[in-house]
């Protein structure tokens, strides 16, 4: 069997990377295989390990990835709305705390869909300190996105509106289905957003 080209493995890579990613914010990182993840990357299992040297290894990658893919998401929110930092905040908690958030587990913030998972993972391990430097990162970007005023919020106020943002939204996935879901989903919009 002829060897892949640099080109080639390079976006196998990616590709591993980009179903990792999506898999595991949708079931879970103990809801997922290696073979499963290389399957849905279309490539064979005993390609892995010219990849990566461990799932956990994979895992960490994914996770910092996942923060990163929703890096313009939220940078939109700022250049859609010009200088109105109030519409901004507004627009972003609206879509963040919706339905459609709760729903799209896979394509959504990577804060709520892991958050679970990562505190049963080793504290020391890799996994939770790649996540815990996206979060890291992700409180700096929203701090703009999250301010009502003409500065951006600090960085106790990101923390806290990030918070309740995504302890709503897994409450939200975690009841989804009995009316308490959308209630929820409401009432952190409503806690949230001045209007």
């Amino acid at each position: 069997m002829p060897r892949v080209s640099r080109k080639q493995a390079d976006q196998h890579r990616k590709d591993v990377l980009d179903a990792a990613s999506r898999l595991f914010l949708e079931h879970g990182i103990d809801g997922v295989s290696v073979p499963d993840v290389m399957a849905e990357a279309g490539l064979t299992h005993g390609g892995f390990y010219g990849h990566f040297s461990s799932k956990e290894a994979l895992v960490a990658e994914a996770c910092a990835k996942a923060f990163e893919d929703r890096r313009s998401t939220y940078e939109g929110f700022i250049e859609r709305n010009g200088s109105d930092r109030k519409a901004a905040r507004a627009e972003f908690i609206k879509r963040y705390a919706s339905k459609n958030h709760r729903d799209s587990v896979g394509l959504g913030c990577p804060a709520a869909a892991m958050c679970g998972d990562l505190a049963r993972e080793n504290p020391r391990g890799a996994v939770r300190a790649t996540f815990a430097e996206s979060m890291d990162t992700l409180v700096d970007r929203l701090a703009p996105v999250l301010s009502g005023k003409k500065k951006a919020a600090t960085r106790e106020e990101t923390l806290a509106q990030l918070s309740m943002l995504v302890g709503g939204l897994v409450l939200a996935r975690s009841t989804k289905g009995h009316p308490i879901s959308d209630e929820i989903l409401q009432s952190v919009r409503s806690a949230l957003i001045d209007e």
